[in-house]
């Protein structure tokens, strides 16, 4: 299962670029990763961001330096919902 598994890896890779780019175009401090994760920020009320992107049906993690939130990369459709709640809390 070496090429599938490995073309996942190349999938996951490629969201994650696209998405410190769009995290940037919003003005965004992102943090540069060769993670399946991203550390974005700052926010003057991180948890306020968490808690609005939880009920937008979104959930990142509160963690890493003060201000700063983390996504976890998911599928093309994940990352979509991803970016259609930080909209709306931006």
């Amino acid at each position: 299962h070496r090429g599938e598994l490995l073309g996942t890896v190349d999938t996951l890779r490629a969201e994650r670029d696209a998405t410190v780019g769009w995290l940037r175009s919003k003005g965004l401090e992102v943090a540069d990763s060769d993670a399946n994760f991203v550390l974005f920020g700052r926010f003057a009320d991180r948890r306020a961001v968490w808690r609005d992107m939880l009920d937008r049906g979104v959930l990142i993690r509160e963690v890493g330096p003060p201000g700063w939130l983390r996504v976890s990369i998911g599928t093309t459709e994940e990352m979509a919902a991803f970016r259609a709640a930080l909209e709306g809390t931006l």
